[in-house]
């Protein structure tokens, strides 16, 4: 009943956002609703989830705020999740991006009767601290497509290769948990030497840094970046520097940059988490637990790579700002 439910809603906002005016009939009370990330609309990757949120408080005539710090900022999230349980929301979706702090927050929400779903990342599977009484998980698997990605380019990385995974965030848990797949792999089947290097969220500190690694480690055959603020200098150094055909690259998430350098052949494919779900069923779900006592149910958003045969179909979408 809870997946017609849901099915129901977003054929609804398929409709309404095509342009048919089909619109649920909004709640005498307008709700509002929170979606708190760890990092603000600034990074591609975070303004489609929040396109997502906003789409969805339009369709059900809600109040859907999406907020982010500029760059990942542990204390400033919680501050922002403190602030919405003050205002007494309707309903909490937060990216559990420091299981301790952001689990502390999660208990408080529950404890005043706040309904909370968890999205884009949640505690890894070794996590020892007191449960998170999250109610659902909207987002993917951050582990199995670090595994993914990593088997996709096997046949294009040799025995005993140097690898380098670009890390723009070190001590996010979904990152690290994409590299430790990554890993996983890459040392068992190739017995590769896998690097993790902290690139920073500055683009310009980034191509240095990356640049850096290569020189001192010439026998680096693949590089992994986590998210488009990795990529999007990498790919300016692959171009630059001629490294087409010498580094094999793959990433994650999708931006124009990022599709057109698959396009291009300078990446071999990039992973698609669909992010705009994460902000529009967290939404949904919220809003229909609110509403209906419908139970907010865990949704796995993303498992396929984009690939060159793939990328200009999900191209122009990527250019709206819905992929």
């Amino acid at each position: 009943m809870r997946r017609w439910s849901l099915a129901a809603v977003l054929i609804l906002a398929l409709l309404a956002t095509a342009g048919y005016g089909v619109r649920l009939a909004a709640a005498p009370r307008q709700m509002t609703f929170y979606v708190i990330a760890h990092t603000g609309p600034g990074d591609p990757f975070w303004a489609v989830v929040q396109r997502g949120v906003q789409d969805a408080g339009k369709v059900l005539g809600v109040r859907a705020i999406f907020q982010g710090p500029p760059q990942r900022d542990i204390p400033a999230q919680v501050n922002m999740a403190r602030a919405a349980i003050n205002a007494r929301a309707d309903g909490i979706a937060i990216s559990v991006s420091d299981p301790t702090a952001i689990g502390a927050v999660i208990r408080d929400a529950r404890g005043k009767g706040i309904p909370v779903v968890a999205i884009n990342v949640k505690e890894p599977a070794d996590y020892a601290g007191a449960p998170i009484p999250y109610m659902a998980y909207i987002g993917m698997d951050e582990y199995e497509a670090g595994k993914n990605v990593a088997r996709f380019l096997l046949n294009k990385i040799p025995q005993g290769a140097t690898v380098l995974i670009s890390m723009h965030e070190p001590g996010h848990v979904g990152l690290e948990a994409r590299a430790r797949g990554i890993t996983e792999v890459l040392t068992a089947e190739r017995q590769a030497k896998v690097s993790k290097l902290d690139t920073t969220q500055d683009p310009t500190k980034s191509l240095a840094t990356t640049r850096a690694f290569l020189k001192s480690n010439p026998d680096t055959k693949a590089l992994f970046t986590l998210g488009p603020l990795g990529a999007i200098p990498a790919i300016k150094m692959i171009r630059e520097d001629k490294l087409a055909g010498k580094l094999v690259m793959a990433s994650f998430d999708l931006d124009p940059g990022t599709i057109q350098a698959i396009k291009e052949g300078l990446v071999e494919a990039t992973v698609d988490q669909q992010q705009y779900l994460q902000g529009f069923i967290s939404v949904v779900q919220l809003y229909l637990y609110a509403k209906y006592n419908l139970m907010p149910t865990d949704y796995n958003t993303g498992r396929g790579l984009v690939t060159k045969e793939s990328a200009a179909q999900v191209e122009s979408l990527v250019k709206q700002g819905y992929r």
